[in-house]
């Protein structure tokens, strides 16, 4: 991939420098992140980096736009397409109750939607995600990351 501005849309055809979503995509797509779970059509599909709700991913689009409506219609509707896929796959491996997928990117300006199991059990459950946001450094061992990535991979 070689390095693109965004256009006026702002999507771009390649890597933007200095972007955290690129660059995370980049490192995935090359097979240097140990939590990649799937590469689809339009997307990468991360783990999250904590494990506060178990099951937490990051779907990233592999196309640089700021906001989902930056996207081409085409990308558009394949990111679509991957998202549910994605979170059929993290629903049914963390058989939660309730799966929030999230869009902000107030941190990280590059297109991506968190997906946050809920389960019966979590006493915050009516709450946004980031409620426990002081938690989100505790990553959760390897051996549960690890076991967090297969089983979501069997299911897509």
């Amino acid at each position: 991939m070689t390095a693109a501005a965004p256009d006026k849309e702002g999507q771009a055809d390649g890597p933007v420098p200095g972007c955290e979503g690129c660059s995370k995509v980049a490192t995935a797509l090359a097979g240097g992140d140990p939590w990649l779970i799937a590469t689809l059509p339009k997307s990468v599909l991360l783990l999250g980096d904590h494990q506060i709700y178990e099951g937490y991913a990051v779907l990233w689009s592999r196309i640089h736009a700021k906001e989902l409506h930056d996207l081409n219609d085409d990308d558009y509707a394949g990111l679509m397409a991957d998202l549910k896929r994605a979170s059929r796959a993290v629903e049914r491996a963390a058989a939660c109750l309730k799966l929030n997928v999230v869009s902000l990117g107030n941190v990280v300006q590059h297109a991506h939607l968190h997906l946050f199991p809920r389960s019966a059990d979590d006493p915050d459950r009516l709450r946004h995600p980031w409620v426990h946001e002081d938690r989100f450094k505790e990553a959760g061992s390897d051996a549960l990351r690890t076991g967090w990535v297969r089983a979501i991979r069997e299911r897509l």
